[in-house]
Formats: structure tokens, sequence, C-alpha cells
């Protein structure tokens, strides 16, 4: 059954369907026949057509002719114009020339034109927003008759429609107006399903942007479509929205914008969401912004970014700009995230701007340098010059007026209309149209600087607090003011509150500025820092230079500067300080206090302290009260009130170091003990008049008791010192009831002025062994007995020339006794005037006296120790030099071993530690007996030193040095530039006087020029050693009559032995001696020069049985050895001694002559040679050549060998002589039977040179005495003699067998 019912009701639908399309087609075809019929008359419906859409939206429409066409089934219909006019009598929409295809199924369906093609040549559209940010068509704000849908339908489902050009208006609520222009605008409908495609440019742009849009829905209700779009710039101008947009909100900041050039390139989605929402994603980039239309900026360069953004219809739009980056000059700039938002509709002025984070130091480089802000805000920036760098940052505007935030990190900015400035600084930054405030908290330390309170940053460590910023557009003034601000500086810990008023414009008035600043534990080293420097001159500076140090408990200042200029109390400056531990140099010419516990109090120019403790000089305060500043007077007086307890020291040094040190002269440079207790009272100026010093009023009253007083670096000294001792201005130092001690025995003391001078009298006496004080010296060993003194201590004036402080000690002497050989001593009961001054300035440097008529001393000190001086006796002396003291004196004669204690006195001193001074004795006598010998003239200066004694003496006899050691291990060493000895001395005091050698000195001894009568011997040097046996002259150096012992430096020493046995004497001279010239020896003994030479050696061995000066032809034994070069013999009669004798026969030259051999070619008058040498024998008398006497001449040689008796004068010796070859040649050839003459000398010579010698020379036998020698020739073709052993004579023999080898 219910099949049945189903097909019925399928039928009964299927004949309705059948009779629906029957009727639309029947329609259709009634409407094409009529509308064909018709069309070309639409035109006369345009009246009823503008009334229908009138009505319909509630607008005045205006329509051009229309005309039409139904070719086929599809109607077409041209129109001219169309206006819909808004309520201002202005178009809302116009259309110029569209040609609509209609689609006669859809129109049908919506019953409402729908067109299957729309082709317009433009369509302009004015669109207005309205005060809650809604855009709506114009005329249309607001009216609930419009309805567009009669106009909407057509555009929203005709299937294609193409606008060739769209110009949109657009009127924000702000006044600006914008026009958008659309290109090729291509809309397709497909039912719900919407696409549009076009160009876009904003006003007259050339490159346009590529816009696609689809959607999904009823365009014209905006709840419910939706839809997707893609937006492509490339190159796009973006100029003009970004110099409009800027300048209307932050018209200061970019006021010279107008020339900004940016075109961007970069791809956007976007979505429109059901109420009409809007979001939006993409990236933008920009190769290049120039900046140089201003000045010569570099441009900002690759700037690229990534874009978010949304639109809200009555509310809000937006953008965020990611990874916002951009290249400028050099600078390191990191990518910033931005987010823009403005309000809409009447709110349009309200947006802000909020940046992660942000360059200062870029940023206003780059407004400074483009100059795009208003010369205002250039000048601001000019001003501050920030830097650093921002983060969180927000910049915006609503209804109160602009707002900015942001957190500070390292910011920097330079004082600004009055506020601070600051360095580094870290916190939050609050900014509103008419205030903001700046949270400080700031741990890593910044610089603060207040221009109208200090000259310079100062650093703060850690601080907290809050400034807050206050504008009162009404007044035009600016505040500044902050809560109390807990901070840390280098001084301590401390609490800062300030406030600045400034009038906007200022027009030259200074802002007000107070600051107040409470601390606690505060390091008062650091005032002269933290010291405004606005404080009244006089107070900053004595501030500055008076506190030293303190521990500031409590601390507070207060300062107000401002205007008006010339009233006083707009300006002050007040400190309150309680400290302990302080210092305080309040005057520079008075010592500081120094470890007080003060209160302080100033108001600008006024100071009024008390301390309770603390010291001044050493001396402890009791109580003090101090005063300063009244200018009134006409100078500032610092007022002194004062009760200590301290050390006599202390006291005199308090009285030193103040300008009372002129007063009391070189007492303040002396040395004190003892306690005392004083009372001041100091008026003290601080200001001079008309450029002078002013003179203070002091009065000190001190009680001794037990003190001491010692003049500094001397022994004098004054102690157990007690009485009332008082100063005062006028009267200096006063007192008549001291006594005391001086070096132990009893004092009286009276203290008074004279003119300028400070006197005091003193009444003594002085035990000799007292007086090492003064100098050390064995007094006790010289002097005994007490000595009584009468003393007067001068101490002149500051400005008083000369010694600054004078004692003179004098006395009679009487009960003392002085130990010296006369005429210096005196028995105890006998007076001796004394008379002593000692000098300080300040310290001891001099003592000057006299004792008796004859004996002065003046002693040099420095520091209490002798220096230098002398103590003369009969003689008028100058103060030796530094190092010394003379002791200088004349006697006709004296017995020096009675002065040999006194001299013992001064060298046992010199054994000790090193001394500030040696004796020197500068001593002159008439004549001296010394040992047998009287000498005369006699003048010596004796110098001991550490180690020896030095003496430099002159005298008739001699001159020279004498150094006699202390140490008896040690060897004298005379030195004797001069030794003039008389012949007659010699014999009478030498010759004929036995002495033991054994007995002699060690000594080195050496004389420059020894001469004995007037004949001067040379020099000679040589060390005397004592021995069991003898005595030893070791070696011996000198030239006597040209003989040099020690010439030669690598063979022995010359030696000379003295011997002596008690009974018997020996002596022996062993060792080298050098010649130049032997002839100087004849010359020296006044000998006949026998033969001279250039160079030459002997070696001595020779001994005798008798003292030195005793030696015979009888007594000599030993050798001698000789070695001559280059010299010449000269022809001689001989002598009458034996000696004399023995030279002649040894003088080659007499031979020559005497034998007539023709040496014509090697002689003339004397008889030169190249080298002489041989060896002479003694014993017994008997002089043996052991070693012949050889003789090289330039052209021959002679030799000879023998005895020579000494005793009887007998010669036993053979002389060979060798002849010139030249000479001798004829009987030479001769000999060599046949070698051609031609042969010459050379071969003679050269060939058979042994051979030739031996047949040209000749043997002589000498013999007979030595006044008349018999020589006899003993044979020619001689060969030169051999040596002969000094055990062994030669004979006639072995002679024989020497010439036949």
């Amino acid at each position: 059954m219910a099949d049945s019912r189903i097909k019925k009701i399928v039928k009964l639908m299927s004949r309705w369907l059948w009779l629906s399309a029957a009727m639309l087609i029947i329609g259709t075809v009634i409407l094409v026949v009529i509308g064909r019929q018709t069309i070309s008359s639409v035109d006369e419906l345009r009246p009823a057509i503008q009334q229908l859409i009138s009505d319909s939206t509630g607008m005045q429409v205006r329509l051009g002719e229309l005309q039409g066409e139904w070719p086929g089934l599809i109607p077409v219909i041209d129109i001219e114009k169309i206006e819909i006019i808004s309520e201002g009598q202005t178009p809302a929409i116009v259309l110029d020339h569209g040609r609509a295809d209609l689609d006669l199924f859809n129109s049908l369906k919506y019953l409402s034109p729908i067109w299957r093609e729309l082709v317009v040549d433009q369509l302009a559209i004015t669109m207005v927003e309205d005060k809650l940010g809604r855009w709506s068509l114009q005329g249309l704000q607001g009216s609930s008759s419009t309805d567009l849908n009669i106009i909407l339908e057509p555009l929203f489902y005709s299937r294609l429609i193409r606008l060739r050009l769209v110009l949109i208006d657009l009127e924000f609520f702000s006044g600006k107006k914008i026009q958008v222009r659309g290109d090729e605008v291509t809309l397709e409908n497909d039912a719900d399903f919407h696409r549009t495609e076009l160009s876009v440019r904003l006003s007259d742009q050339g490159i346009p942007a590529y816009v696609l849009m689809e959607g999904q829905g009823d365009p014209s209700d905006l709840e419910s479509f939706h839809a997707d779009g893609y937006v492509r710039l490339d190159n796009f101008n973006i100029s003009n929205p970004i110099v409009e947009l800027s300048q209307s909100l932050l018209p200061e900041l970019f006021d010279n914008l107008s020339s900004f050039k940016a075109n961007a390139s970069g791809e956007v989605w976007f979505d429109i969401h059901p109420g009409g929402s809007l979001d939006f994603e993409g990236d933008l980039a920009i190769t290049e912004i120039p900046l140089d239309w201003l000045a010569d900026v570099p441009p900002i360069q690759n700037l690229s970014t990534a874009l978010t953004g949304w639109f809200t219809s009555g509310s809000d739009w937006g953008a965020r700009l990611q990874g916002f980056d951009f290249d400028w000059s050099d600078a390191d700039i990191e990518p910033l995230d931005l987010v823009f938002n403005q309000r809409l509709g009447s709110r349009w002025q309200d947006f802000d701007i909020s940046v992660n984070q942000l360059d200062v130091t870029v940023l206003s480089d780059l407004l400074r340098e483009t100059k795009v802000p208003s010369a205002k805000l250039l000048k601001a920036i000019d001003e501050l010059r920030p830097r650093g760098d921002l983060s969180a940052l927000t910049l915006g505007k609503n209804k109160a007026g602009y707002y900015a935030s942001a957190n500070l990190d390292n910011i920097s900015v330079l004082p600004y209309k009055g506020a601070p400035g600051v360095k580094n600084i870290n916190g939050y930054l609050e900014v509103q149209d008419s205030g903001g405030l700046f949270h400080l908290a700031d741990s890593d330390g910044f610089e603060l600087f207040f221009p109208k309170v200090y000259k310079d940053y100062l650093h703060v460590e850690k601080a907290e607090g809050t400034v807050y910023l206050d504008w009162q557009p009404q007044t035009s003034v600016l505040t500044s003011r902050s809560t109390s601000m807990k901070t840390t500086v280098d001084a301590g810990t401390a609490n800062i509150m300030f406030s600045v008023e400034q009038q906007l414009p200022a027009n030259g008035l200074a802002p007000e500025v107070n600051l107040i600043i409470g601390g606690r534990d505060l390091d008062a080293a650091f005032i002269d820092k933290y010291l405004p420097y606005k404080t009244p001159a006089r107070l900053s500076k004595w501030l500055k230079t008076a506190v030293l140090a303190a521990n500031v408990q409590e601390f507070g200042m207060l300062v107000r500067t401002g205007p008006p200029r010339n009233n006083v109390t707009s300006k002050t400056t007040q400190l309150l300080f309680k400290t302990e531990n302080t210092d305080v140099d309040y005057h520079p010419d008075w010592l500081g206090i120094r470890d007080a516990n003060m209160l302080v109090l100033t108001d600008d120019v006024y100071v009024e302290a008390v301390a309770k403790t603390g010291t001044v000089g050493g001396a402890k305060i009791l109580q003090a009260d101090a005063v300063m500043g009244d200018p009134a007077v006409g100078m500032q007086i610092l007022a002194i009130d004062a009760q200590v307890e301290t050390g006599l020291g202390e006291a005199i040094d308090l009285l030193a170091q103040s300008p009372l040190r002129d007063r009391i002269g070189p007492l303040a440079g002396w040395q004190y003990t003892g306690d005392a207790d004083a009372q001041l009272h100091l008026e003290i100026p601080l200001t001079k008049v008309a450029g002078k010093t002013v003179a203070g009023d002091y009065q000190i009253s001190t009680n001794l008791n037990g003190g001491s007083l010692t003049i500094s670096n001397t022994s004098i000294a004054f102690s157990q010192l007690k009485g009332e001792l008082d100063f005062s201005t006028a009267d200096g130092l006063y007192s008549e009831t001291i006594s005391g001690e001086f070096w132990g025995q009893p004092l009286k003391a009276k203290l008074f002025k004279t003119g300028n001078q400070q006197k005091v009298a003193v009444t003594t006496e002085v035990q000799p062994q007292n007086l090492n004080r003064l100098v050390e010296f064995p007094w006790t060993k010289v002097l005994t007995g007490s000595i009584p003194i009468e003393g007067l201590l001068s101490i002149k004036a500051a400005d008083d020339p000369g010694n600054a402080v004078t004692l003179q000690l004098v006395s009679q002497m009487q009960n003392s006794e002085i130990k010296l050989p006369q005429p210096l001593g005196k028995a105890a009961n006998e007076p001796m005037a004394l008379d002593i001054t000692l000098y300080f300035d300040p310290d001891f440097n001099r003592l000057e006296g006299s004792i008796g008529n004859q004996l002065i001393t003046d002693l040099r000190f420095n520091q209490t120790k002798l220096t230098h001086g002398l103590v003369s006796f009969d003689r008028s002396v100058s103060v030796p030099e530094e190092g010394e003291l003379l002791v200088a004196g004349y006697l006709p004669t004296t017995d020096l071993n009675l002065w040999n204690p006194v001299v013992d006195l001064f060298a046992g001193r010199s054994g000790g530690q090193e001394a500030s001074w040696k004796p020197v004795f500068d001593l002159q006598f008439d004549q001296l007996d010394l040992a047998t010998f009287k000498v005369a003239d006699i003048a010596a200066q004796i110098r001991p030193s550490e180690d020896e004694i030095n003496i430099a003496f002159t005298s008739d006899l001699a001159d020279g040095k004498l150094a006699l050691p202390y140490d008896d291990s040690l060897i004298p060493d005379v030195q004797l530039s001069r030794l003039s000895l008389p012949s007659a001395l010699l014999e009478k005091k030498i010759g004929q006087k036995g002495m033991d050698p054994r007995t002699f000195f060690a000594v080195d001894f050496s004389v420059d020029s020894f001469s004995v009568g007037d004949k001067d011997w040379g020099a000679l040097a040589f060390e005397l050693r004592p021995e069991v046996s003898g005595a030893a002259f070791n070696t011996i150096v000198g030239d006597v009559f040209g003989l040099r012992p020690g010439l030669f430096e690598k063979q022995p020493d010359t030696e000379f032995f003295w011997s002596y046995d008690g009974e018997k004497y020996s002596s022996r001279l062993i060792g080298p001696v050098g010649v130049d010239n032997i002839g100087d020896l004849f010359s020296g003994l006044n000998i006949p020069k026998v033969i001279d030479s250039q160079s030459g050696s002997m070696v001595f061995d020779l001994s005798w049985q008798d003292q030195p000066w005793k030696i015979t032809k009888e007594n000599i034994t030993g050798d001698f050895q000789i070695n001559l070069q280059d010299g010449s013999f000269y022809t001689s009669t001989g002598g009458a001694g034996a000696a004399l004798k023995l030279v002649s026969l040894f003088n080659f030259a007499n031979w020559l002559k005497r034998l007539q051999l023709d040496f014509s070619d090697v002689t003339s008058q004397n008889l030169a040679y190249n080298d002489l040498v041989g060896t002479l024998h003694f014993e017994n008398g008997v002089a043996s050549l052991l070693d012949p006497l050889r003789m090289k001449m330039p052209s021959g040689r002679m030799n000879m060998a023998g005895d020579f008796d000494l005793v009887n004068e007998q010669v036993d010796a053979q002389l060979v002589a060798t002849l010139p070859v030249a000479t001798n040649l004829p009987w030479v050839v001769a000999l060599l039977g046949g070698v051609p003459a031609a042969a010459g000398v050379y071969l003679t010579s050269k060939l058979v040179e042994k051979q030739v010698d031996r047949l040209s020379s000749i043997s002589y036998a000498l013999s007979g005495p030595f006044d008349d020698v018999k020589v006899a020739v003993d044979r020619i073709f001689a060969a030169e003699l051999k040596a002969t052993d000094q055990n062994k004579q030669p004979n006639k023999k072995e002679t024989k067998e020497q010439q036949a080898e």
C-alpha cells in the first residue's frame, strides 16, 4: 500500500514538473518576442530605472543614455554613465560607459539583472571612514534606509565583469585621502564562488602591484563571506603611505621626510574572515633607501623583513615586522622585531610601536645626520647625544597624549634642561604627555652628572629609586624629582634626593636645583670629589685641604641653586658631619688634628666644630672648640680654645710647626721628653689684609714635671727639668723657676728674652769623663778634677744672620790638672782661662775656644760627630778639609820621647771602628837629635791611619815619606825623594863605626836621588830583611852610575847579603845587572873612560870577608861575567891602582896600537866592537879569564885568556888577533897556490871562511909586570882561545894544542 502511494506522488510531481517547464518555455518565448520588439526603446525607461534604483538604495541616481539590442537570446545594453549621488551632492559611485550582456536565466532566478558579461571602461567609488573606523560608500554613513543590493547583486552574481579602470578614493576620518587605482580588473562569479584579479597602483605610480583574491559566500554579507588573497610587489613605491603615516603620527620626528623614497618588493598573502576582519603575512625587501636629500649621508641598504598583520574594521590595524634588518654606513645593526598598531576612526591618532631592542647610538646618529626630524628635535638630540641600547621599547599616543616606555641598557645622555647627565645607566623609563618616571635599579655601576652642582660625573656603584618627570603646560615648567634613592658610591652608602625645575623656554633663566644627600659611614677622603663646586670658595678650599681622612658616621648636605641670580637666599650649601677617626689640617701653618671625634656644621661660610677626643701633634685633646667665619669683621679668624695633655716634645713641636716657629727658632729641632699639661688660646687669621699675612694672637701655658731637653744631634742634654714654662706672642718663652741636671750635675736655669733673642742662663759644672760626649778622646788621661761652668745659651730670631744658637761656657779651671808636657800642662792649683763657644745652626756644627794664651782650637761637627778642625800651639794655620783634625805646633826643640804617649793617644783611637776624623800632626822644629845625627830645619806631617802611621818630612839631609804599620809583622816603607850625605858624614858616622847588620830593621827602601857630597850617584831601591846571621838586601833595583840592577824581568833578582857572627863580617853580591853605556860607570867613579857601550849586562857572584865598603884585591873571590854590545875601546895610559891597571890590560885598542898590526879598515882613533863577552874569576888575589875575553869587531876578532896577579901585578896571558882578509890577501893567495886573483874576497871569505880565519890570525904571548908587559909572537895562523876550567890554569902546552887545532 505504501508503494502505491509513492507512485502516486511521483506521478503527480512529474506532471507538475512538465507543466512548469512548458510554462517557462512559453514565458521565455513570449519574453524574447516582446524584448526584441521593445529593447531598442530601452532609453525611454531611463526615468523609471533611475527612480527604481533611487527607491532601492535611498540615494539619488543619475543615468546616462541607454541603448539596447537583442541578438539571439542574449540582450545587450550599453550604459553611457551611472552616477550615485551622496547626500552632499557628490558622486559616491560613477560608472563611465558600460556594456552588459544579460544572463536571462539568472536574472529570472534572482529577480534582478544578472549579467553574463559586464565590461566597464571606468568605475570610480568614494569610500568614507566613520568615527568608529568603519568604511562605507560616501553618503551611506549611518543610513539604515539604504540598501545597495540592487547594485551589488548584479556585480556579485554576474559571471564575468571586466573593469578597465577602477578608482577608489579613500577618505579617512583623519582627513587624509588616498586614491587606489585598479587596472584591468576582472571579477568572476560562479554562484557563491568569486575571483578578483587586478593590478593596483597608489595615485600615479609607475609600477603596479598584482592582486588576486578568491572568496566564498555572499560578498554583501560580511558576516558569512570568506576570502583568500595574494599580493605581489615588484619595486612597488611605498614612499607616500609611509611618509603620510609617519608625519601624521610623529610630526616632530619626521618633519623633513617629504623627499623620502622607497620601493618595496615581496609577496603578501591575506585572509578575509567572516565578519570583515583581515589577516596578512609575507615578506618585504627594499634594496636602497636614499637619505641624501638634506645631507650627504649614506643610504639605507638591504632592508628586509618578515611581515604579518591584521585589520579589524571599527577597531584597529597593525603590522609585525620580524627580523627587520638593514645596513647603514659602518654601523653594526642587530635585526629588530617591530610591532605597529593604529586605532581606526576618530582614534586614528592613537597608535603604538613596540621594538624588541634598539641601538640608540645608531638611531641618534642616523637622525642627526639625515636631519629628518624637526630642527627642535634635532637640537635636543644634539644636546643629549644619547648612547646605549633600549629593549622592550614602546612608543605611542592615546587620548592622554604621547607615551613611551623602555628598559634602558647602558644608556648615556648629556645633561639637558637642568636634568642630570648619565653614563651607562640601566633601568626602566616611562614617559607620558605631561610626565613620566624613570625607575633605577642598577647594580652594575653608572655615572651621574649634576652640572649645577658638580663639574664632572660621579661614579655610582649601585642605586635604587625612582625619578618622576612632570610637565605643566599652563606654567611651562618642567620638573624632575626623585624619591629617596639608596646609592652606593666609592665614599660609602648614601640616600640622595633631588629636584630640578626649569622654565621652558629658559630665556637665560637658570633652573632651580635642590640636592639633598644623607649618608652614614662615609669616607671623608672623598670630600673633594663630592663637595659642590658652588660651595663658597673659601669654605670649599678649606674643606678640600683641611679634611684628610675621617669615618663619617652621619652626613647631611643640602644644596640649592636657582633664580633669581641676585637673591642670596636662592643659593645655599649646608653641611653636617658627625665623624670619628678624623684627621683635619685646619690651617697649613699649624699641626692638624688626628683621630678626633667631631661634630661639624657649615652654613655657607660659617663653620662651627666641637672635638671631645683626638690628638694634635701628639698632644691628647681633652676638649676643643673652634669657630670660623664672620665676613663682617673684614677677615676670617679661626678661634680655638683647647685643653691638651701632652709631652714636652709634643708641646714644643706644636709651636715649631706653626707661625710661631720663627719665634722659637732652633728650639723646634731639639729633643724633649717628659709630660706637660697645656692650655691653648689661639686666634688664627685665615685671610690676608691688603695682601699681607696678619699676625695672630697666641697664648700657651705649660707646667713641666721631670722633662728633659737635648740639643739635637749633640750631647748637650738637660734633664729632670721642673717648673712653669709660658709662651706668649709678645714675651716668647719665659720662666724664673727652672731647675734640673746637666750631664749628671745640678743645673739652675732662667729663661728670658732680650731684643729678638731668646736667652737661657745656666750654672753647672762638668766632669772630665763627660767631655767625651763632645769629642771622643781619652780626656781622663790628660785632665783631672771637675770644671765649674757659667753658660749662656743664646737663640737668635729666624731673620738674624749667623748661627741660630750659641752656647758660651767660661771657667778658670780651678782644681783641674792638665797632664801634658810643657808648655801645655798645668798644675791643679794654677788658674788657666777656659773660654769655649758652641755653635748650632741648627745642629751642633762648631766648637771654638782657647786655653791660656797660645793654645787655640777650632773644631767642626756634623750630627754630633767631629768631622775636622784644628788644635794649634804658637802656629797660624787654617782649618783643614773635612775628615782631618790638625794638631799644629812649633817648638825650638824637644825630646820626642816625651810626646810618644800623646801620639799614642791619637794613634790608639784610629785602630778602633772607623772614625769621622783622622789626626794630622803638623810639627816644626829648629833642631832635633835623631840617633847619632843632628838634623836641622825639620818640618813633619804625621798622619796616623787605620793601618799605619804616615810621615812626610823635609830636613837639611833628606826629604821623603815613611810608612810605619801598627802591625809588627808588616814591613815599614821608606821612600826618599832626596838623600844628600856629606862625604865627611860617611867617613865619620859610617865608615869608622862597626855595625851589626843583624840588628837592622826590616824596611822597603827607595831613594829617587842619592848624592854624596857634590856627586850624584843615581837612584836605588831594595828590600832590607834582617836575619839571624846578618841582613839581606833583596830585589835590588836602580840606576847607579849607569849600572841597572833589576833591569831583566826574567832573570834572578840582584841581591846583597851582609853577614856577621859577632866577630867577623862577610859580604856577597850576586845577580845580574843591566847596563846601557858602561862609560857612565867610569865617569861616575872619576876614572878615564876606557870603553863605552850601547847595551849590555853583567852577572856578579862576588864575595869578600869584611864589611861591604871594605872590599880589597886580596879578599875578593868569585866570578864576574860581562857582555857588552856595540861600543868602542879608547886608547888609555893605564892608572895607578891595580884595578885600573887591570882594566888597561883588557883594553884591546891599546894592544892593537902596540902590536902595530894593519887594522886601518877597522880602527881609527878608537876601536869599535860589536860584542864583548868574557868571565873573570877572582881568587887569592888573582884574576883569571875562565872564559876568554872575546871581542868581535866589524872586520876581525880578538881574544884574550890568562891570569892576572893583582897582588904582585904580574900578567901571564895570550892574545889572539884575527886579521881582516882584504889586508892580508896577497900572502893568503900565495898559500892557496893557483887560485886566480879574480876569485876575489867572496870565495875566500865564504867558501873557506874557517880556514881563512886561521890563516889570518896571530897569537901573542903576554908576560911580565903590569907596567911593562912583554909581547912576543907566539904563532901565526892561530885558532881562537877556548874556555878554561876555573879549577885549572892554562899553560903553554895547552895553548899550543889549541893553536894546532
